[in-house]
């Protein structure tokens, strides 16, 4: 008899390894985070059984499920259980239907344990949503600002590495929050997905007395992020980082563009320039076109700076906003202990008020 596990209590245990059984598309648009992708059916599959289930019925379409599936049960077992090596499967699938429940029989029936969702990902989504809905922010929010190619992603993501409380906002979501944020890195996150991983990252230091993070506006691309998030960061602690123009250029064009950019890269760099025309004019988007042309990347960058993001982000600026610090960053890794000390002072009083 195969168990099941509700959300709540899959997610308290650390010994499951989830186990994703829908198609690969069905995965690649939203999933639970760490879950691994063995399909019992892969897309062209599930889309001819859906045919078949429509013109022909339920039961057709459950006898054409088994003649697809059968010859390649022996090797899905192997996958699944190779999978989860020295932990347990929980099998999930869109709403806890047969193909889990398939599987999950099959798994027992072989001398394997495992568990199915109940509910399966839409369960997930619901849990997630509801979650969010009514999240009780228990830390305050250490927003970095600065201008473009000042560091604020580096410095969070070194934070993070340390094990301090520091949340990559554009790093959930795949995408730099601009015009140029989706150059160079692979199809930006849904927002099932970014939901299920901020909501993973805020539980994980939610009580610290600050959570570092890059200050935002309410979206990063495609992505919304909570209204709750969006409020503590207005209100959180705001620290200034800088750095010299020419250092911003060079940190750009790393971030940016790997050392030999592909076609593809160039493109989407053209592109992005393109839509900019509006705001730029003409003369200083062709400007630019002829720099990436030449391959002059860091004059480019440089352009870009100063004629665009610098007045864009003004407020992003010295004498503009009311910081608490103000951080150089040439020096990163000096930047770094900066912003941590800060963390780990405001962690002292909590710790010794208890």
């Amino acid at each position: 008899m195969y168990r099941e596990l509700n959300v709540e209590e899959a997610l308290k245990r650390h010994d499951l390894a989830f186990i994703d059984v829908r198609s690969p598309g069905e995965f690649c648009e939203a999933s639970i985070p760490g879950a691994i992708n063995i399909p019992l059916f892969d897309d062209e599959q599930r889309r001819q059984l859906g045919l078949i289930y429509h013109n022909e019925g339920e039961g057709r379409a459950r006898r054409a499920a088994l003649e697809m599936v059968s010859p390649g049960l022996p090797d899905l077992v192997d996958r699944i259980a190779a999978a989860a090596g020295p932990k347990v499967p929980l099998l999930y699938c869109w709403r806890g239907g047969l193909r889990s429940l398939s599987l999950c029989q099959i798994l027992n029936l072989s001398g394997i344990p495992a568990y199915r969702l109940k509910g399966g990902y839409r369960a997930f989504r619901r849990y997630v949503h509801q979650q969010l809905e009514n999240y009780s922010l228990k830390s305050k929010m250490l927003v970095l600002h600065g201008l473009t190619g000042v560091g604020k992603t580096e410095v969070i993501i070194k934070l993070a590495r340390r094990g301090l409380p520091a949340i990559d906002l554009e790093g959930l979501a795949r995408h730099r929050g601009s015009v140029f944020g989706s150059v160079g890195l692979k199809p930006q996150r849904s927002q099932k997905d970014f939901d299920a991983l901020l909501l993973k990252e805020l539980d994980r230091y939610n009580g610290a007395p600050f959570i570092a993070v890059e200050g935002e506006g309410s979206r990063i691309g495609n992505i919304h992020l909570p209204p709750f998030l969006v409020q503590a960061m207005t209100e959180g602690c705001h620290i200034l980082l800088t750095a010299p123009l020419k250092e911003r250029v060079r940190r750009i064009v790393e971030e940016y563009l790997p050392a030999k950019p592909s076609a593809s890269d160039l493109e989407q760099i053209r592109q992005a320039i393109m839509s900019l025309q509006r705001r730029l004019g003409k003369d200083r988007t062709q400007k630019l076109l002829l720099c990436l042309e030449h391959k002059d990347f860091a004059a480019a960058a440089e352009a870009l700076c100063t004629e665009y993001y610098d007045r864009l982000y003004g407020d992003a600026r010295k004498e503009s906003g009311c910081y608490k610090r103000i951080i150089e960053t040439t020096d990163m890794e000096k930047a770094v202990e900066q912003v941590a000390g800060l963390l780990l002072d405001a962690a002292v009083p909590a710790a010794s008020g208890g």
